[in-house]
């Protein structure tokens, strides 16, 4: 009962053990997704979208620094020669009220465009003629906004399609295969199990970065919730090893030899 096709009696066995296999590992995909879903509803921040949001705060918050940074060193380097130039002209101005002073001849011409001369002086000081703040039509950071689409959108009611038929490139570099051992270990299998739902479902989750190859490191899986303080690379290695369904392959990275 609940198969597709038939079996003699000598591979039923065989058959039946294989599909109680192919049930546990749906078991462990459940249970992962559950707590996943459980940390994502108790801390929504821990979403992946979410992260893109903060780096997108932050490469604009960088933007605007460097910015402000740039122009007011421009700002200073001209400020300060017109405050030489200013600084100047009040030197001329100072000779002239002070040759005046002395010489005891006091003219009210002088008086009044003396006058002037500080009121124009005071002008420039204040909002120099030659510099002003200018701003470009073209936004420094771009808006960003969340779009959702319901044609993209799962519902209860529909089927979830699989993607089994799909090759999925990770660093174990996941392969269907219907070959299957009798000798395996229990901590082994369990990992495999897990490595094989995690790779396959890791938009998820963050903190799995893909490599520009579809190849993620080891040590970054091993630090993920479900294996941390678990596992060791040596049962990595094991179990890529030993693996009765050939899903995984180890590859060196060419740049870090990792």
């Amino acid at each position: 009962a609940g198969c597709l096709k038939d079996f003699c009696f000598t591979h039923l066995s065989d058959h039946r053990q294989e599909l109680a296999n192919q049930l546990d590992d749906i078991e462990v995909h459940r249970d992962l997704f559950r707590q996943a879903l459980n940390e994502q509803t108790t801390d929504p921040q821990t979403h992946p979208l979410m992260k893109e949001i903060d780096q997108w705060e932050q490469d604009s918050i960088n933007k605007i620094h460097e910015t402000v940074k740039e122009v007011r060193q421009v700002l200073f380097q001209h400020t300060l020669r017109h405050t030489n130039q200013l600084e100047e002209k009040l030197n001329l101005l100072t000779n002239q009220i002070r040759a005046c002073r002395e010489e005891d001849d006091i003219i009210e011409i002088d008086l009044s465009r003396w006058h002037n001369e500080l009121i124009q002086l005071n002008e420039q000081l204040i909002k120099p003629q030659n510099i002003i703040i200018q701003y470009d039509s073209t936004p420094l950071v771009n808006k960003i906004h969340v779009d959702i689409s319901s044609s993209k959108v799962h519902t209860i009611d529909e089927p979830i399609k699989s993607n089994e038929d799909k090759t999925t490139k990770n660093s174990f570099s996941y392969v269907h295969n219907k070959e299957t051992s009798t000798k395996s270990n229990g901590k082994i299998i369990q990992l495999s199990k897990a490595l094989s739902w995690l790779l396959r479902h890791a938009v998820i989750k963050e903190g799995l970065q893909f490599q520009y190859d579809g190849y993620v490191f080891v040590k970054d899986v091993l630090k993920h919730p479900t294996f941390a303080n678990k596992y060791t690379i040596e049962d990595v290695h094991q179990c890529v090893g030993t693996n009765e369904k050939k899903r995984f392959a180890l590859k060196t990275d060419r740049v870090t030899g990792q």
